[in-house]
Order: structure tokens, then C-alpha cells, then sequence
């Protein structure tokens, strides 16, 4: 036999009398509000990192192919997905790399992700590294 429950506030009293017992009131219904977004401005704003960014907002085209191996990055957090359905990444590149590749956080994807949806924006660095062009991805400007 099934029986409908109807839920209803809860009175909770603790203790036997003394001075420490309590009453608590549970509502059945806990209310809900819409969960909203809020916008904090540029990564590279938020993260400190040293891309290039020219006067229209985009990235300058001397920085459009960027070292995006596994390899040179570490503190690595997903924090999102591209359209091709690789991982949009904040990272920090290993102390050894970061004159030549940026200080602080930076923004970017896996060349080894992007190799095996779009091959083509995946190139060698002649230093043995993989490097990926972010034009080919769509990515010309910092994130907002």
C-alpha cells in the first residue's frame, strides 16, 4: 500500500527541561533563488600575465602562435571547454620557461588536446616543444 506524504514545518525541542534545551524550527520548504554569474573583467587582468594584448584588445600577431606543451606548465586548473571540446585552462609556466614564455598566470589550452582536433594550429618550436596557433582556434581576444 503506497501512502502520500505531506511535508510540513518541524519542530525539533532538545534537552529534558534545563536550562541548555533549544528549539529549533525546520521549514519544509527551503527557498530557492537563481543562481547568477558574475563578471570580473579580463583573465589576463585577473591573473597578471604578460600576454601581449594590442590596441584593439587582441592578442598582437607576434604572440598568435604560443608554447602550449604540457610539458612547460604547471599548477595547471581547467576552467572551461572550447567549442571543439578541449579544455580552456589557467596555468603558470615552470620557473625555467618563464622568461621566455610569461610570468604569472596565463590563459590557454594543451597543444597535446589541440593536436587531436585541429592538427594544423599545432606546430614545433625549433627548441622541441609544441606550440599552438590561437587564431586558428578563434581565440583573439582575452576572455571577458
Amino acid at each position: 500500500m503506497q501512502r502520500d506524504v505531506q511535508l510540513s514545518d518541524m519542530t525539533l525541542k532538545t534537552g529534558n527541561g534545563g536550562a541548555l534545551d533549544r528549539t529549533v524550527s525546520i521549514p519544509a520548504k527551503l527557498d530557492y533563488s537563481t543562481p547568477t554569474l558574475k563578471s570580473y573583467g579580463s583573465v589576463s587582468f585577473l591573473t597578471k600575465g604578460t600576454a601581449s594584448v594590442g590596441a584593439d584588445g587582441g592578442f598582437n600577431n607576434s604572440k598568435k602562435n604560443t608554447q602550449s606543451d604540457r610539458r612547460l606548465k604547471e599548477n595547471v586548473a581547467r576552467i572551461g571547454e572550447h567549442p571543439l571540446g578541449i579544455g580552456l585552462y589557467l596555468f603558470d609556466y615552470k620557473p625555467e620557461f618563464r622568461d621566455q614564455c610569461g610570468h604569472g598566470r596565463q590563459f590557454g589550452v594543451m597543444a597535446d588536446e589541440v593536436e587531436t582536433v585541429l592538427p594544423n594550429a599545432v606546430s614545433m618550436h625549433t627548441n622541441g616543444y609544441k606550440m599552438v596557433d590561437y587564431g586558428m582556434l578563434g581565440i583573439t581576444h582575452p576572455l571577458h
